[in-house]
C-alpha cells in the first residue's frame, strides 16, 4: 500500500515537473533562449552568491575587536585592520538612508571609546529617529549661510525679494549676533548642543553694548527687538527647516519691554529750519566759488531732489528710480496749473508696495531746472532715461540713495543745522522729507487722509496711526466747541467746582 501510494505521489511530482519545464521552456522559447542559456544564468547566479559571501567575510575580517556598543547588532566599535595608530571607531546603521554611519572616537583607549560611543550612539539615534541631519554646524557656520541666502533674495523690484539697504541692516543683525556669541564663548559649540537658556539675555546685552562712534542717543529698544525677530527667524527658518537642529533646542530670546508707538518716528525740521536748510542750498551751496562749474550744477540737481521729495511725498528710492517719460501733465488742467504742476507715474516696478499710482505736485519749474542744469553738463534726457541720471554711469544709469544722502549730511552739517539736531537726540535723513510733506500737507493743506494715502503709496490706516495725532490738532475748534460753558446746567467744565471740605 505504501509502495503503491509512494509510486502515486513520484509519478505526481514527475508530472509536476514535466509541466513546470514545459512552461519554463515555452517562455525561454518566446524570449529568444533555449535550457542552455538557462543553466549558464543559473551558474552566474551562484557565481555571484559565492562572490558576496567571500567579499562579507573580508569586509568582518577589516573590523579588528568588533564590540557591540549595546545590544544592537547594528552598532559596534571596532579597529581598522589597515590603521596604525589603533583609533576606534563607531559604526552604525541608518535605516533612514539605508547606509551605515561611522564616526571616528579619536582614541586608542578601549573603554573610553565604548564610553563615548555610547553617548554618541544616543545622539546619532535620537537624529535619525527625528528626521534630523547628523553633520553639526556653529553659530558662525549658521550665520554664513543664512548671510548668503539673504544675499540670494535681494531685488530691485517690490515683493520679490529683499532691498539692498534691508540687506545690510540684516547683516548688520547678523553681525551683533555673532559678537555676543563670540563673548559668551558660544561660536565652537554644535547649535544642536548649547542649553538654549544661554542666549535669552541678547537683548540685554545689546541694550547696554558701549555705542560706537560715541553717539550718546538712546538706545532703541525697536531695532533692538528687530535684531532678535531675525536671529529667531535664521533659526526657525534654516536652523530647524532645515534639519540642523530640533526645535526643542529653539534658542531662547527675551524682547525688551517698549511702548507701542504709532507716530512718525523720522525727525523732521519744524518751518523755521525747513527755511534756513534750503536757503543755504540756494545761496551758499549752489553758488559756492571754490568749486568747478560741473560741481555747481551737479548740487542745483540734489538741491531739486530734496525740494521735490519735500513737496511730493515720494519715497527716495521712488523719485531717484523715476524715468523721464514718466513726467507729464494733464490735458484737463488749465493753462495756469499746467504751468506749475506736473504728473508723476510711479510705475510698480519702483513701488515700495508693488502697486502703480499717479502723484502730482506743483514743481514743474524744479523739473525745467533739473534738465537744464543736465544740459549744462552735456547731458540730455531721452524718454528712457532716469530723469536723476548719474553723470558718471557708463550705462546712463540713476543715482543711488548713498549718494544723495552724503551730499545731504554736508548741507546739514556746513549749515550747522546737523549740531542743533544731534544736540537735541535728532537726526534728519533723506526719508525725513517724505514725512515732512505728510505732516504739513495734514497740518497746513487740510488734505483728506485717504487722498494724501493715495498720494504717497500708503494705506489709509498707516497714515491715520502715523499722523492721527495732526489731524486732532487741525480740529481743535471744533472739538473743543462749546466746551467752555454748557449753558443748560451752567456747568464751568474747565474750571471745576470746588467744594467747602476741600
Amino acid at each position: 500500500m505504501s509502495d503503491s501510494n509512494g509510486g502515486i505521489y513520484k509519478s505526481q511530482e514527475n508530472h509536476r515537473t514535466e509541466v513546470a519545464t514545459s512552461v519554463l521552456n515555452s517562455l525561454l522559447s518566446a524570449a529568444g533562449f533555449d535550457a542552455g542559456d538557462l543553466q549558464i544564468a543559473l551558474e552566474a547566479i551562484k557565481a555571484a552568491k559565492e562572490q558576496i559571501g567571500t567579499s562579507n567575510d573580508d569586509e568582518y575580517r577589516f573590523y579588528l575587536d568588533k564590540t557591540l556598543v549595546y545590544e544592537d547588532r547594528d552598532a559596534f566599535i571596532y579597529q581598522r585592520a589597515t590603521s596604525k595608530n589603533k583609533i576606534w571607531y563607531l559604526r552604525m546603521y541608518d535605516g533612514r538612508k539605508s547606509k551605515p554611519v561611522v564616526k571616528s572616537l579619536k582614541t586608542s583607549d578601549k573603554i573610553q571609546a565604548l564610553a563615548t560611543a555610547r553617548v554618541m550612539y544616543i545622539d546619532i539615534k535620537g537624529k535619525i529617529d527625528r528626521g534630523e541631519r547628523l553633520k553639526s554646524i556653529t553659530i558662525p557656520e549658521l550665520i554664513k549661510m543664512w548671510d548668503e541666502k539673504l544675499a540670494n533674495t535681494i531685488s530691485d523690484i517690490p515683493k520679490t525679494g529683499i532691498t539692498t539697504e534691508h540687506y545690510r541692516m540684516k547683516k548688520y543683525f547678523l553681525n551683533n549676533y555673532l559678537e555676543f556669541a563670540t563673548e559668551r564663548g558660544l561660536t565652537k559649540t554644535p547649535i544642536d548642543k548649547i542649553e538654549n537658556h544661554r542666549t535669552r539675555d541678547f537683548g540685554e546685552w545689546l541694550f547696554r553694548r558701549p555705542r560706537r562712534g560715541g553717539k550718546e542717543k538712546r538706545k532703541s529698544e525697536e531695532l533692538i527687538n528687530n535684531n532678535i525677530a531675525e536671529i529667531k527667524r535664521m533659526y526657525d527658518k534654516m536652523a530647524i527647516y532645515d534639519k540642523w537642529m530640533n526645535a526643542d533646542n529653539m534658542p531662547q530670546f527675551e524682547k525688551l519691554k517698549q511702548q507701542a508707538d504709532e507716530t512718525y518716528k523720522r525727525d523732521i525740521m519744524d518751518e523755521a529750519e525747513y527755511e534756513r536748510f534750503w536757503r543755504y542750498m540756494e545761496n551758499k551751496y549752489c553758488r559756492d566759488k571754490s568749486v568747478s562749474e560741473e560741481e555747481r550744477e551737479l548740487r542745483k540737481i540734489f538741491k531739486e531732489f530734496i525740494l521735490i521729495m519735500a513737496n511730493c511725498g515720494n519715497r527716495p528710492k521712488e523719485l531717484l528710480g523715476l524715468k523721464y517719460k514718466e513726467i507729464s501733465s494733464n490735458p484737463k488742467w488749465d493753462k495756469e496749473t499746467a504751468d506749475t504742476h506736473i504728473m508723476m507715474k510711479i510705475r510698480k516696478e519702483n513701488s515700495k508696495t508693488g502697486r502703480g499710482r499717479i502723484c502730482v505736485s506743483p514743481v514743474k519749474v524744479r523739473i525745467d531746472r533739473i534738465i537744464a542744469s543736465y544740459k549744462k553738463l552735456g547731458i540730455k534726457h531721452e524718454p528712457e532715461d532716469y530723469l536723476f541720471l548719474n553723470p558718471k554711469s557708463k550705462t546712463r544709469g540713476m543715482y543711488c540713495r548713498q549718494n544723495m544722502y552724503q551730499r545731504l549730511r554736508r548741507v546739514l552739517r556746513e549749515s550747522g543745522l546737523e549740531e542743533e539736531f544731534r544736540s537735541r537726540g535728532e537726526s534728519i535723513s533723506l526719508y525725513s522729507f517724505r514725512h515732512q510733506y505728510a505732516c504739513w500737507r495734514l497740518r497746513y493743506g487740510d488734505v483728506p487722509i485717504y487722498l494724501l494715502a493715495k498720494q504717497m503709496g500708503t494705506s489709509v490706516q498707516k497714515i491715520e496711526t502715523t499722523y492721527g495725532h495732526i489731524e486732532v490738532e487741525q480740529q481743535v475748534e471744533k472739538i473743543t466747541k462749546a466746551q467752555g460753558i454748557i449753558k443748560q446746567t451752567g456747568f464751568v467744565l474747565e474750571k471745576p467746582e470746588v467744594f467747602e471740605d476741600e
